[in-house]
């Protein structure tokens, strides 16, 4: 009776390129001078407040956020380009509105309170003696 493993360690090791060890970028990463970037990070802002702030976020929706405010640039790119009448995709700017709007779906498309009612211990330090 075989006893080995069907795949050997070495197969399941990733393979990497020769050369420098490759650095994955992401949203914190971008030079923030640019329309894109800002238009993004300003949806961004927008998006987390409508939805009661930092705080009330999981860390999916989190990352949610993110790539809601990435499709948006990339769709305003594509919007712009079409419009200019420069030759674009129509398929791949459907396919990435498609995305963004089941994103939006899971994160919920209505504005939700934010809690400002004051901590009972900060009410009492306001107060004061």
């Amino acid at each position: 009776m075989e006893t080995a493993p069907i795949i050997t360690e070495a197969e399941c090791a990733p393979k990497r390129p020769p050369g420098p060890k490759r650095r994955l970028k992401c949203l914190q990463d971008l030079d923030r001078r640019t329309g894109a970037a800002k238009a993004a990070y300003a949806l961004r802002a927008e998006i987390i407040a409508d939805l009661g702030g930092p705080s009330a976020l999981s860390a999916m929706q989190k990352v949610l956020v993110d790539h809601v405010a990435t499709l948006a640039a990339a769709l305003a790119d594509i919007a712009a380009k079409y419009l200019a009448g420069e030759d674009t995709s129509m398929i791949v700017y459907a396919t990435l509105a498609n995305s963004q709007r089941r994103l939006l779906a899971d994160l919920g498309l209505e504005r939700r309170a934010r809690d400002v009612t004051p901590d009972l211990r900060d009410y009492i330090k306001e107060a004061g003696p």
